[in-house]
C-alpha cells in the first residue's frame, strides 16, 4: 500500500508540464482508496455539533419568512400618543368658525376593523387638508396625534373615547384601489332587535340597513324658530331577521329624495341611514344634519341582503293598511303591535 506521500508526490507530477510520472507508480499494483462517509441522517441531526470531515457545515439556504410589523388599528390608539394609521374618511362635516379668527374642522374615521373614532383639525391645518381629505377615500396618515374627548356631540359620532387630531407635523397619503374588503364602506350595521336595548344606554348615532315595505304620505311640521312648515316622511323597514323599524326623514332627506320614496316601497328598494337619532320613547329612529340616506347602494352588504331573498316575505294589505308578522303600519307610518288590532 502505497502511503499518502506518495500519493501526494503523484499530484504533484502529474499536474507539473515537463515533469515524468515516477517509475515507482508505472509498475505499482492499482490503488484503490476507501473514504467512510457517514449516512445522511446523521449528518443532518438536529442534534449533531460537528461533522466528520471532508463535510462542512452550510447555512441553510431556504428563504427565512419576514414578517411586517402590524399596522395600529383605532382600538390601539391611547391618549397622548402620535400614531400612523390607515383609515377611510366615514363622515366629514362642514368646517366651523367657533371664535374670532379660529375653525375647525370634525370628521369621523373608519378603520378595517369598522370602528368609529373622532378627529378634529384646528385654524391653519383646515387649510391645508380641507381640500386634500375626500369623504369616502382611504388615507395613510402619519403622526396623528390622539387625546380624550372632551364634547358630548363628538362621543356621539365615535365608538371610542378618545380623538384624533391632525396636527402641523401631520402628514397623509391617499390610497387608491382599496376596496371594502380591506377597509369597509359603513361600520357594522346595527340589527334591528338590539336598537332600542342600545338607545336606553347611550345617545350614540346608530346606522341600520333594511328593506323599505312602506312610504307614508308627505307631511309637514310647524317649526316656529324658522317659521316654516318643514317636510316630513315616514318609511318601514324591514331587516334580514324580518324585524321592522321606523324611519322618519326630516328636510332635505324628503326633498332630495322625492322620486326614489315614490318608488322604493314597490320596488321593494334597501336603504341605508346613517347617524341616526334614537327615540326609544317612540320606538323611532329620526334623521339628523348628519345623516346620510342611501338607497340601493352597490355595496356587499345591500347584495346579501337582497340574496337572502327577503322581497319574497309574505305581505297582506286589508282596511288601508299593512300586516306582516306582529305589527301593523297604518296610513301615518305608525306601528301598533298585533294585539291592539281586532
Amino acid at each position: 500500500m502505497i502511503g499518502m506521500e506518495s500519493i501526494r508526490a503523484a499530484a504533484v507530477y502529474r499536474h507539473a508540464p515537463g515533469v515524468e510520472w515516477p517509475s515507482v507508480l508505472e509498475h505499482s499494483a492499482p490503488l484503490y482508496i476507501q473514504l467512510s462517509v457517514p449516512p445522511l441522517s446523521s449528518r443532518l441531526h438536529p442534534f449533531a455539533t460537528e461533522l466528520p470531515p471532508p463535510f462542512v457545515r452550510m447555512n441553510s439556504l431556504k428563504r427565512k419568512r419576514v414578517e411586517a410589523p402590524r399596522i395600529p388599528t383605532l382600538e390601539d390608539v391611547h391618549p397622548y400618543t402620535t400614531w400612523n394609521i390607515c383609515v377611510r374618511i366615514y363622515h366629514k362635516f362642514h368646517v366651523e368658525r367657533f371664535a374670532v379668527g379660529r375653525k375647525k374642522l370634525n370628521m369621523v374615521l373608519l378603520d378595517e376593523k369598522g370602528k368609529k373614532m373622532a378627529a378634529v383639525i384646528y385654524d391653519d391645518e383646515v387649510d391645508r387638508f380641507e381640500t386634500l381629505l375626500v369623504e369616502g377615500r382611504v388615507y395613510y396618515v402619519w403622526r396623528m396625534s390622539a387625546e380624550p374627548i372632551m364634547r358630548n356631540q363628538e362621543s356621539k359620532f365615535a365608538d371610542s373615547s378618545f380623538l384624533c387630531r391632525f396636527t402641523t407635523q401631520t402628514t397623509i397619503s391617499e390610497l387608491t384601489h382599496v376596496n371594502e374588503q380591506l377597509i369597509p364602506l359603513y361600520p357594522p350595521f346595527m340589527p334591528f332587535e338590539r336598537v332600542w336595548p342600545f338607545a336606553f344606554d347611550n345617545d350614540k348615532y346608530i346606522e341600520v340597513i333594511g328593506m323599505v315595505i312602506y312610504v307614508s304620505s308627505l307631511g309637514f311640521v310647524k317649526d316656529k324658530f324658522y317659521k316654516r312648515n318643514i317636510p316630513v316622511r315616514n318609511i318601514v323597514l324591514l331587516d334580514s331577521s324580518y324585524n321592522m323599524m321606523k324611519i322618519v326623514l326630516w328636510d332635505k332627506y324628503v326633498t332630495d329624495n322625492m322620486i326614489a320614496l315614490e318608488r322604493c316601497a314597490d320596488e321593494r328598494a334597501i336603504v341605508i341611514a346613517t347617524m341616526l337619532r334614537a327615540k326609544p320613547i317612540d320606538r323611532e329612529l329620526h334623521t339628523t344634519d348628519f345623516s346620510r340616506v342611501r338607497f340601493n347602494p352597490d355595496i356587499a352588504a345591500v347584495r346579501e341582503l337582497r340574496r337572502r331573498s327577503i322581497m319574497s316575505y309574505p305581505l297582506h294589505e286589508f282596511k288601508g293598511e299593512w300586516k306582516t308578522k306582529d305589527y301593523v303600519i297604518n296610513k301615518t307610518g305608525l306601528l301598533a303591535y298585533q294585539d291592539y288590532v281586532k
